[in-house]
């Protein structure tokens, strides 16, 4: 009896002890983000934000590969554009319901043998403006993080583009078609100090 009750609580234990591990890898990441951010906004990494972090936001999209799209012009926050290339759709499913995101490649950054298999999903929510912000977010890739025709998509790693922080950037706009009617509360925040 006390093997079996050692065995339940023991197995009890584990995804608790997983998500635990999960939130602290998520903390790890913002730390190092941040870090990355000192040379941008030196101090003012205190005014960086999180949503919590929430397991949730971390889902499992299967990826379509899309073949021959055409070159085109990606708008950026300064009016200048960027030549990029639609490569993926990627579906997944969030608390129930079903939505599909684009992944783009930046010609300027596949052109380069240092960033040639990086790729991103630029996103809108019903978070930007408000809570998030107000030209979208980021997620970035490289492409051997799609196995077997999957993609793990975790919002709680979803970034500002630079021009949240200081002007003078081109921050690429994410197309309409990434945008979610959903709120996603995950990932960075409005920039917390006002420097606009």
């Amino acid at each position: 009896m006390k093997f079996i009750l050692a065995f339940i609580i023991a197995f009890c234990f584990v995804p608790a002890f997983s998500q635990t591990e999960y939130v602290h890898s998520i903390e790890d990441y913002q730390s190092n983000y941040k870090k990355d951010l000192t040379e941008i906004i030196q101090k003012d990494t205190a005014f960086v934000r999180f949503f919590p972090i929430d397991p949730s936001y971390k889902v499992l999209g299967t990826v379509k590969r899309l073949e021959g799209e055409p070159k085109f012009k990606m708008a950026t926050s300064s009016g200048i554009t960027k030549e990029a290339q639609k490569i993926a759709a990627v579906s997944f499913e969030l608390n129930g319901n079903s939505y599909t995101l684009y992944a783009y490649q930046l010609l300027a950054l596949r052109e380069n043998k240092q960033y040639h298999d990086n790729f991103f999903i630029p996103f809108f929510d019903a978070t930007n403006g408000d809570e998030s912000y107000g030209g979208g977010r980021y997620l970035d890739f490289n492409l051997p993080d799609i196995l077997n025709d999957r993609l793990v998509i975790d919002f709680n790693k979803a970034y500002n583009p630079y021009c949240a922080f200081k002007t003078g950037y081109n921050c690429p706009i994410p197309p309409r078609e990434n945008g979610l009617k959903v709120a996603i509360r995950a990932g960075e925040k409005n920039y917390g100090k006002s420097n606009h």
